[in-house]
């Protein structure tokens, strides 16, 4: 994809009143060869294929929503390539909100074999709002406000890594802009905000144009190639579609020539790589999703190590040599994944996160195992590392929310006034008792007879009682009270 002069290829726009655009898109015969592309903006996917005559067809693809940044590189058989790009733009999504005034119209452009994109949408006259791809694949939105309606010609840009996403901040844009000056109704369409006024003048729709990419035929050829176990009939990137025997050469050319003329249907097969079979992502079993706040967090940790496990072997000498191997190994952590975000533990927005990777996850294996089934080589280091990466933020998310969750779930812990009510009442808490079982149980306690003898209390000596030291004593107080009395008497 090669070229001194920038090439320009218009695009056909599904939707182009459309806030945001279904289908863009664009087929033109230059840059070496032909050319076709198709993008779906809101599925944040595309596919660019770039055919040069009488060689295998290149192809570049993303379910990320970045523009291509470099030429097509990985090889995909054309008859292949031209039923991806039906796939990609059949059943297009339904017709989605046109607010802003204008229509987009925009060009694939090829510069010395490197494409861009170029969209373009103009608000009345008030302004033009313009995506431009830049070299990594990124889109920068670009508003530029009129001088002749304003006071001054003023433009702000924001970057966004998905054009969906681009496209709805640039639009944020144009309304913040245009509003300093303008009312509401200068940059959005009456019908869209006045009920009455869409009756009396519903939108008109525009008409269907041809889509460009129907010119693009590409036609596989075949040949038969000698081995060591006889002849086999292969395609454009050198997939076997066919074997015979030792002394069958004539038949596999005939195979081989009737299939390029296309009066022979090429026979379906499983997808092979190597000759070993990749099984298909509904084929592997998953397991019952987690119920247990213990069993998810352990899980979770664990699915984020083998991400990390696969990402460091896709990257290893194995990435190539065991490529078949490691493809199961990932589609066993998809449903994996599958099964851990399914929790019925986990709510929330991190869930509906984690559901979007594990299906990106899934999207990146199963075009894999289509590309394969086709008789391609795909990127199975690039799918694996785009698998692994999806697989661990999954995981994170789950985990954090399923911990979420578990936090709704548990009793609500008393406030302090409460605690100070119970205390002033002087509520005496209910002992706790234990409810786990005790085996063997056990016999109640037995008092045990002890030698040591209790220690007596030594009580007071009451004094004896003499009787005839007790007479004398009376009669001795008997004597002198009889003496003291005459003693009286006689002074008187």
């Amino acid at each position: 994809m090669t070229t001194t002069n920038p090439e320009k290829f218009r695009f056909n726009i599904v939707g182009a009143d459309e806030d945001v655009p279904r289908v863009l898109l664009a087929y033109g015969r230059g840059c070496g060869g032909e050319v076709a592309f198709v993008m779906r903006p809101r599925d944040n996917t595309a596919l660019l294929v770039h055919q040069v005559k009488r060689q295998p067809a290149k192809v570049w693809r993303t379910d990320l929503g970045l523009a291509p940044s470099h030429a097509p590189e990985f090889d995909a058989d054309p008859t292949s390539a031209v039923a991806e790009l039906r796939k990609l733009k059949s059943g297009p999504p339904p017709a989605g909100p046109a607010t802003l005034k204008g229509k987009w119209a925009g060009l694939l452009l090829c510069t010395d074999g490197t494409p861009s994109i170029v969209l373009e949408r103009r608000v009345a006259s008030y302004g033009s709002l313009k995506l431009t791809s830049k070299a990594d694949g990124r889109w920068l939105a670009t508003f530029e406000r009129a001088e002749k309606w304003f006071s001054k010609a003023k433009q702000e840009s924001i970057e966004r890594s998905g054009l969906a996403e681009a496209i709805t901040a640039g639009m944020g844009l144009v309304v913040g802009l245009v509003s300093e000056a303008c009312s509401f109704r200068d940059t959005h369409r009456r019908n869209t905000v006045d009920l009455a006024f869409a009756a009396q003048y519903p939108p008109r729709p525009i008409p269907e144009r041809r889509d460009p990419t129907e010119r693009y035929k590409g036609k596989s050829s075949f040949r038969a190639v000698e081995r060591d176990d006889g002849w086999v009939v292969v395609n454009d990137v050198g997939s076997v579609v066919a074997m015979f025997g030792k002394r069958e050469k004539g038949k596999a050319a005939k195979h081989a020539s009737a299939l390029t003329r296309g009066t022979v249907p090429v026979a379906d097969a499983p997808p092979r790589t190597a000759g070993v079979l990749v099984p298909s992502l509904d084929s592997i079993p998953a397991p019952e999703p987690p119920s247990c706040p213990i069993s998810v967090a352990r899980i979770a940790s664990a699915t984020e190590k083998e991400s990390q496990a696969l990402e460091e072997l896709a990257g290893s000498l194995w990435g190539s040599t065991e490529a078949p191997d490691l493809l199961t190994r990932a589609g066993k952590l998809i449903r994996h994944a599958q099964s851990l975000v399914a929790s019925p533990l986990c709510s929330g927005k991190e869930q509906k996160a984690a559901l979007e990777d594990v299906r990106r996850a899934a999207g990146a294996y199963q075009q894999a195992w289509d590309a394969i089934g086709r008789g391609e080589s795909p990127d199975i280091v690039t799918t694996l590392r785009r698998i692994s990466e999806r697989v661990s933020l999954a995981a994170a998310r789950a985990a954090k929310s399923c911990a979420a969750g578990q936090q709704k779930l548990t009793a609500p812990v008393r406030s302090s006034d409460d605690v100070v009510k119970r205390i002033e009442s002087r509520e005496t808490p209910a002992p706790v008792v234990s409810m786990q079982p005790v085996w063997p149980p056990s016999a109640p306690p037995m008092s045990v007879p002890t030698t040591e003898k209790p220690k007596r209390t030594r009580k007071a000596k009451s004094p004896e009682v003499d009787p005839a030291k007790d007479a004398a004593l009376v009669a001795a107080f008997s004597d002198a009270i009889k003496q003291a009395a005459a003693q009286m008497g006689g002074a008187s």
